[in-house]
């Protein structure tokens, strides 16, 4: 599907509305309040352009992307991500780290971690990497920093639903609610109060299921658990909604105490 951005300006109410139907597998929605037309229309241009570069390295699903380049390589030996690549690898490796191996973007090597050689190349010990509990995390962040550095205080991005950052607060509220609801029941289990912060949601759903693999076991998670947290830093709550579908009661007491985010799960 061709990357395909839209938007719209109300200039009565200096709302512009931004919206990409597909892009890393998912949709894009954004409001920015407050700009004129040009400014919003600058920034938006931005923000689409660094999401389709990431979509470019980091979408394992497209056979022409860095990652996946990374990943057919990895049986014949090491590999050499490029330093962009090489460094978002890192950081993934610091958070395997700190959330004790429940956050780990290998798959298939079960939570035996990364071997980084001085050379700059990569030893995926006969696994393959997957970013998808931390790119829209990673891109939220990125669109966090780029949003308050040109001076726009009040936005809201949507990142395929599960991943929202919400600056200020709505025009006619408080903050910006989200409602989070139980994908197979229905029932209501949270209203989520967002101001300059981000909410992150993952869990299992109707047909789609198991997507999520405990890093320790390599077994996909089938339960129907969902999980819930809001942190400041929207790269920070996409990393530990994932690791929290596999965390235990003690873990997950250990995840908010490390991270001071607000972590539920139902």
């Amino acid at each position: 599907m061709a990357f395909s951005p839209q938007h719209e300006y109300f200039s009565d109410r200096k709302i512009f509305h931004g919206f990409v139907p597909f892009v890393m597998g998912t949709k894009l929605d954004a409001l920015l309040v407050g700009p004129e037309r040009a400014q919003a229309l600058q920034v938006w241009e931005d923000l689409c352009a660094e999401v389709s570069r990431l979509d470019a390295m980091l979408n394992r699903f497209d056979p022409s992307s860095e990652l996946s380049r990374l990943n057919a390589g990895a049986d014949a030996g090491p590999v050499f991500p490029g330093a962009e690549l090489l460094s978002l690898i890192r950081l993934c490796e610091e958070y395997r780290i700190k959330t004790g191996g429940l956050f780990d973007i290998t798959r298939g090597t079960c939570g035996e971690g990364l071997q980084f050689e001085p050379d700059g190349s990569l030893s995926l010990n006969g696994g393959s990497l997957d970013f998808g509990g931390f790119a829209k995390g990673w891109f939220l962040r990125y669109c966090k920093e780029r949003l308050e550095a040109v001076g726009i205080g009040t936005a809201y991005v949507d990142f395929g639903g599960s991943t929202i950052l919400g600056l200020g607060h709505h025009p006619f509220g408080d903050s910006w609610r989200v409602r989070v609801t139980h994908p197979y029941t229905g029932a209501v289990l949270q209203d989520v109060d967002l101001v300059d912060c981000a909410l992150s949601t993952s869990g299992n759903r109707p047909g789609y299921s198991g997507h999520i693999v405990d890093p320790r076991s390599g077994r996909p998670v089938e339960a129907r658990r969902i999980v819930t947290v809001v942190s400041e830093d929207p790269l920070e709550a996409e990393v530990l909604s994932t690791a929290a579908m596999v965390a235990d009661e003690a873990e997950l007491d250990g995840l908010r105490a490390h991270f001071g985010a607000t972590v539920k799960v139902f």
